[in-house]
């Protein structure tokens, strides 16, 4: 897995976002501004990140519902586990992990469960595009992506499209999917027959798997939940951004509301900007975004990479200890779980499905 293609592509944009994250500012002057900053912050803003993980495990609660009623305090240490391992493998791998430890808990068959975790992200895109919508009222970001784009030399309309269309274009397959699930099988039905027909049976029996976790999307009720439960989603994570900006004096440059949206702003963009493969947690891309977007609001480039650095440490290391211990007490690690994971068991359903009918 390590030496796929994908992993190949994901480190060399990290490493290519974090030369450009470096270029900008002087390591030594980095360093000082760390030295200076006030790290009591940390333990609360850890604290904001938490509660939105909780946040985020209501949400999947509700996405999880027509498979069965899941209690919260079971599928937290699997979102713990999902989210550690998305930050130590690359391009999102972790959302496999998520997927299998989630099958070996519950039974849940992992390609629905890998249906639900897709809802989630559209749905974050969308929550972080509605905040970015709110905040452009008071905070015009034309400009902001101007000056992103010119960095990363991608036109900034282009560049503007990149990080939003996926997330409506996948919003709308996915509810277009949960809606007509019929039109779907019937679409599969003739796609699959060009395939051989020892591998029809699986990849019908992977396509219904699919489509039973998208089943949250038929439901008025629960759409609207998953939509309202994205919000405090990202506001508490956005809270760890504004407490750790507070240890580093970033109420110095605005006032207390503007400071708001612009670290809502970069909230938004050093998340979006992870849609971009890369290392384990984002790295490379969240750092560029996130610096790109507090130089243009005229933060000191040293001040505003040291904030960063910590903001994304803050982010990733205390879940992944959390998420390792889960892993541990659950007799697996992340490895085992990164390896198992690729395992065929879905296969192995599917065959016995097949065998029987």
């Amino acid at each position: 897995m390590l030496l796929s293609k994908r992993f190949f592509i994901g480190l060399v944009l990290s490493v290519f976002f974090l030369a450009v994250f470096l270029w900008r500012a002087e390591v030594g002057e980095i360093w000082e501004a760390m030295e200076s900053a006030n790290y009591l912050y940390i333990a609360p803003a850890v604290a904001m990140y938490l509660a939105s993980l909780l946040w985020r495990t209501l949400r999947w609660r509700i996405i999880l519902s027509p498979m069965g009623d899941y209690r919260v305090s079971r599928l937290w240490p699997v979102v713990l586990v999902g989210y550690a391992a998305n930050n130590v493998l690359p391009v999102r791998l972790g959302e496999l992990v998520r997927s299998y430890f989630l099958n070996i808990r519950e039974g849940v068959s992992k390609t629905t469960a890998l249906a639900t975790i897709l809802i989630e992200r559209v749905a974050d895109g969308m929550a972080l595009l509605l905040l970015v919508g709110v905040v452009a009222i008071f905070i015009p970001p034309v400009d902001l992506f101007r000056s992103i784009g010119e960095l990363t030399r991608v036109p900034w309309l282009l560049l503007t499209m990149m990080l939003s269309v996926p997330f409506f274009s996948f919003a709308f397959l996915l509810v277009s999917m949960a809606v007509w699930p019929e039109r779907v099988e019937r679409f599969m039905e003739r796609v699959l027959s060009y395939l051989p027909a020892r591998a029809r049976p699986m990849a019908s029996f992977l396509s219904s798997r699919f489509l039973q976790g998208l089943t949250a999307l038929r439901h008025p009720d629960r759409l609207g939940k998953i939509i309202a439960l994205s919000i405090p989603v990202w506001t508490f994570e956005a809270s760890l951004f504004f407490l750790i900006a507070l240890g580093f004096g970033l109420d110095d440059y605005f006032s207390i509301w503007k400071l708001m949206g612009v670290l809502i702003l970069t909230t938004a963009t050093s998340n979006l900007g992870t849609i971009i493969p890369s290392g384990g947690g984002g790295v490379g891309p969240f750092e560029f975004f996130a610096q790109a977007t507090l130089v243009y609001f005229a933060v000191d480039v040293s001040v505003a990479s040291a904030y960063v650095l910590v903001v994304h440490a803050s982010l990733l290391v205390p879940v992944t200890i959390i998420g390792m211990a889960y892993a541990s007490l659950s007799n697996h690690s992340l490895t085992e779980l990164a390896r198992s994971s690729r395992e065929g068991d879905e296969q192995t359903s599917a065959a016995g499905e097949a065998g029987t009918a």
